[in-house]
């Protein structure tokens, strides 16, 4: 029975390589911009903006590893555009995803550079061009494929590399296939101050728009998209509302959808409550739902130039038989930091009158 191992690790490394799930998502997507659109680079007041996120779902489930997605990113506006009233923002950000018990990883470093154009003088309106582009990797850890019978996968079984149609790598515990590929990205963001206690934001940004080889494995050899990046588009919506000087509230959309996968659509409503005045010290909280998939627990807290949030996403489908209801956490934060140079003051000599 040893031929049957090569052929399990052929079909489970085909499955791996030819699925076609979505891109890591987060319920907090606004507490990760650059994953979100690159036109968000640079798009605050402030000298530069560092945050980071974690993501874990599935941990309560069955004989399934956790799932997790940490990401950290820092952007800057630095320049001033080809007008005074616009300027040029850039920032990097670093992502790994690691899905399952196979420790399907995908990890990888986006260099972003955004153009903000102001649609008038006071800069009430804006709109915001993003590229983005980097390196990914992907990649598969067989130690702890485990099937039904039984058996671990074995390099001693004798499957030869040439399967794969391509050359994984090895090590001492045996074959770790890997991927590398250049992606790139592209957004659109604008921005409206509609009136002195409310503020608008639209984006629609574009992944993998040159759709680069990312399969660990080609199944069919003949289909030559096969190997291929999805193509995905993001659109997201928010639009904060100053109810009364201690009061506010922020509805969001969030809308996902990559070749061969059902869109994902998340709605979200925060409110927000200033407890202190002086300090700048916010609580935030709200509830949102991700369609025919969880339902949302929203947390943050603002202190001046510093935001944290905590979602909890509670699973409304028959996966909770399995998960227990626990769909996923995220923790998340950032700090913008400012930096302004002082005023330079003429000392001046006053004399007394006597």
């Amino acid at each position: 029975m040893r031929f049957l191992r090569p052929l399990l690790l052929i079909l489970v490394v085909a499955l791996s390589g030819n699925l076609h799930a979505q891109d890591i998502h987060f319920t907090l997507f606004d507490m990760s911009p650059l994953t979100l659109n690159p036109a968000l680079s640079g798009a605050f007041e402030g000298t530069a903006r560092l945050g980071g996120i974690y993501r874990a779902q599935s941990f309560d489930a069955v004989n399934v590893e956790q799932y997790e997605t940490p990401s950290f990113y820092i952007d800057a506006p630095i320049i001033r555009g080809f007008r005074k009233q616009d300027w040029i923002g850039i920032g990097v950000a670093f992502y790994n995803d690691k899905a399952g018990r196979l420790g399907l990883e995908t990890s990888g470093a986006l260099l972003t550079a955004s153009y903000h154009f102001a649609l008038d003088k006071n800069r009430k309106n804006m709109l915001t061009l993003g590229l983005q582009g980097g390196q990914f990797n992907r990649r598969i850890n067989f130690d702890n494929a485990l099937f039904a019978d039984g058996l671990l996968l074995d390099i001693e079984d004798g499957l030869s590399p040439e399967l794969y149609g391509q050359n994984p790598s090895e090590d001492e515990s045996g074959m770790n296939p890997s991927k590398d590929a250049i992606d790139f990205n592209a957004g659109l963001l604008f921005r409206s101050n509609v009136s002195e206690s409310s503020k608008l934001e639209i984006g629609l940004s574009f992944g993998h728009v040159t759709r680069p080889d990312y399969n660990l494995v080609i199944a069919n050899p003949d289909d030559k998209n096969a190997a291929k990046r999805p193509f995905r588009i993001v659109g997201h919506a928010a639009y904060a509302i100053g109810l009364n000087e201690r009061w506010g509230i922020r509805p969001q959309i969030f809308v996902q959808t990559t070749t061969g996968a059902d869109p994902e659509i998340g709605i979200q409503g925060w409110a927000s409550y200033l407890i202190n005045p002086e300090k700048e010290i916010a609580l935030n909280f709200g509830l949102g739902y991700r369609i025919s998939d969880a339902g949302k627990v929203l947390f943050g807290i603002d202190y001046k130039d510093f935001r944290a949030a905590l979602s909890y996403d509670i699973t409304l489908t028959e996966l909770n038989e399995v998960n227990n209801y626990n769909g996923a956490f995220e923790v998340s934060a950032y700090y913008i930091l400012k930096i302004y140079k002082e005023p330079k003051i003429n000392q001046a000599i006053f004399c007394p009158k006597f």
